[in-house]
């Protein structure tokens, strides 16, 4: 099969411009960053994600933290993550360590406009705080990254 330049360039728009609508990194909701999470025994934090109309799923909650990012965690630290809307409003939909230089996949859901989450201390006495900024924290993935 033949391409002419301009057919081939246009092919390889298309494919590029495919590729990054197949993947999206979402931030939390905010009003500005960063946004300071402290999970403590008597204290959960929350986190909730605005999804774009019309995208297309899965929708996949993931801490992604570089190497050497200060996360404070003493104690216990597991964290559970509950749902808090969708379709099983007080589910435990996963529960995760937060490390440094570490990508973590919580879970996969279908995508809503609105996903929502808890965090706490899955037991005992323990704390968890970073400080969510661009490239750090935790993000819904959507699409196929």
């Amino acid at each position: 099969m033949f391409f002419n330049t301009p057919t081939t360039l246009l092919l390889a728009i298309a494919a590029a411009s495919s590729a990054s609508a197949q993947c999206l990194s979402q931030p939390p909701s905010s009003i500005g960053f960063p946004i300071n999470y402290s999970i403590t025994p008597t204290r959960s934090d929350a986190v909730s994600f605005q999804i774009p109309p019309n995208s297309v799923g899965p929708c996949t909650l993931v801490a992604r933290f570089p190497a050497g990012y200060p996360i404070v965690s003493t104690g216990s630290d597991l964290v559970n993550v509950t749902a808090v809307d969708g379709p099983a409003p007080g589910a435990l939909v996963g529960a995760l360590r937060f490390r440094a230089g570490t990508t973590t996949v919580v879970n996969s859901f279908a995508c809503r406009d609105v996903m929502s989450y808890e965090l706490s201390i899955a037991q005992g006495e323990g704390e968890v705080s970073f400080a969510e900024i661009q490239g750090a924290g935790l993000f819904m993935d959507v699409g196929n990254c």
